[in-house]
């Protein structure tokens, strides 16, 4: 009892000395969005349980309360994630090759996706390298591939990834690394099923399968996708004379595909038969109108990894409830108190609309939907403002990603950072992101945008991100800077053109 005194007096003092900060953004009224979110009420907000649809209501309860409009289809963007997945007994892969039939062993050679649809396939396969078509990145590995009626192998994760110089972002992966982004991108060029395979040159020692069962992922994108061994798909390589080192070090050495068809004698036979368990989770948006068509996303995502499951940084305390406070009720509270200053000022001329998004810690499984599925039109929209960990700033630096994705970014972001309460040191990037978040989604729609986090702490992915650990004030400034450039990007008579990284 005496515990819980002292907390409720420490709350109270904290939020009494917090100050209204700059251009109307509220510290004290953050910090008490960012404590609801990330409380026990929540159970560390995973997707797909019951406590996330209650902060998905939470959250659209607030954007009315505020005022603002629900877009076309409500406030509520329903999607589904896959929590559990096991395979049927029609479930096969076998293949063909100078007229011998191999059938590989079902989890030992290989396993189908907690992705995958359900369907049959057989024929010849095309080799697609990645299975990435990036036009900000002015690689496709479709290029000149006809891959229409036919299986297609792919490699996991994606070209150059130990390369700081990378336009892919190096040690970070983008949204393309995703197995949905695969699956989804094979689809469009008219494949009939996708075989996975693990890029084991890069990965040495890591040959192990994706292991189906229990776990949260995304929605059948309408593919069958299994993943085989290295060591089967090495044999099919082998027999189209081709070397798998070779064509990993000649992407990476030129980031240019190595497509190709394998010989007529070589076809599989699959067939996928999943019994899957899904269930919903929602995007929540929320729609200010300008005086045009045209409109800037602001978007955070709000689920977290619940009580750690595979995910959590402290596997000792795995079973306790992770909070989120930072990872990202910090980004969403941002959201609802840009959401809070845009609304109580005249009509912009660009409208804004903002997201939180769910399913991002599984694989930016919301914003892949919204993708997907926009409630207004991707061709309207100008540019993403993403706020993803901006609660525990430290030594004054910020950082800012996509200041590469259009032209006057650099300087927009330089101005508007002399214009408030002192400068933060700025770190941007034009070479990478400093994490995969759901900005990488809309970028392969070729959507400008800016990313902003205030950096990776011990406590990430832990029981200790908790709300009276995020630097309330700091957020405030962080959100006061994003604001003014909010302003610029919904005022200025242009709108932001995109621009591919150069390599």
């Amino acid at each position: 009892m005496r515990r819980l005194r002292s907390a409720s007096l420490l709350a109270v003092l904290l939020l009494a000395a917090l100050p209204v900060i700059g251009a109307g953004i509220d510290a004290a009224q953050y910090l008490e969005d960012v404590k609801t979110l990330s409380s026990a009420k929540f159970k560390g907000r995973l997707s797909g349980t019951r406590e996330l649809d209650e902060a998905a209501q939470w959250l659209a309860a607030r954007f009315q309360q505020i005022g603002l409009q629900p877009p076309p289809g409500g406030y509520l963007q329903r999607f589904h994630v896959t929590i559990a997945a096991q395979a049927g007994r029609s479930t096969r892969l076998s293949y063909t090759l100078g007229g011998k039939t191999t059938v590989l062993k079902l989890n030992e050679e290989y396993t189908p996706l907690g992705l995958s649809s359900n369907g049959a396939a057989s024929g010849p396969l095309v080799f697609a390298g990645y299975g990435i078509t990036a036009p900000e990145y002015a690689y496709d590995d479709y290029a000149g591939l006809d891959v229409r009626g036919k299986v297609v192998a792919v490699l996991r994760h994606e070209p150059q990834e130990y390369d700081d110089r990378s336009v892919f972002g190096g040690r970070v992966y983008t949204n393309h690394a995703q197995l949905e982004s695969k699956a989804v991108n094979a689809l469009r060029h008219g494949a009939a099923a996708v075989i996975l395979v693990d890029d084991a040159p890069s990965h040495r020692g890591s040959a192990d399968l994706e292991k189906l069962g229990n776990g949260i992922g995304p929605d059948a994108p309408g593919i069958p996708m299994v993943e085989i061994k290295p060591a089967i798909f090495e044999k099919w390589l082998e027999a189209a004379g081709q070397s798998f080192e070779k064509i990993i070090e000649g992407i990476d050495e030129d980031l240019r595909p190595r497509s190709f068809a394998f010989p007529a004698g070589l076809t599989v036979d699959l067939t996928v038969d999943l019994h899957r368990e899904t269930r919903p989770v929602y995007n929540v948006l929320a729609w200010l109108p300008g005086a045009t068509e045209e409109y800037v996303i602001v978007g955070a995502h709000y689920d977290h990894i619940g009580l750690g499951q595979q995910y959590s940084m402290d596997p000792s305390r795995r079973g306790e409830i992770h909070p989120g406070a930072d990872d990202n009720a910090s980004g969403t509270a941002g959201v609802l108190a840009l959401a809070r200053w845009f609304a109580a000022r005249p009509p912009p001329r660009r409208g804004i609309l903002f997201v939180a998004f769910g399913g991002e810690e599984f694989g930016l499984l919301g914003s892949n939907y919204y993708l997907r599925n926009p409630v207004l039109p991707l061709s309207n929209a100008v540019a993403m403002v993403n706020l993803d960990m901006i609660g525990r700033i430290r030594d004054n630096k910020l950082y800012v990603g996509g200041t590469e994705s259009s032209p006057g970014f650099k300087q927009l972001i330089a101005e508007m950072n002399q214009n408030g309460d002192g400068p933060f040191e700025i770190e941007d990037d034009d070479t990478g992101d400093y994490g995969s978040s759901d900005h990488f989604a809309l970028a392969t729609a070729e959507l400008p945008y800016l990313f902003f986090f205030t950096g990776l702490h011990p406590d990430y992915h832990t029981p200790r991100d908790t709300w009276d650990r995020i630097h309330a004030a700091g957020a405030a400034r962080v959100l006061q800077l994003v604001g003014r450039i909010l302003m610029h990007l919904v005022q200025a008579p242009d709108r932001p053109a995109f621009q591919r990284r150069p390599r």
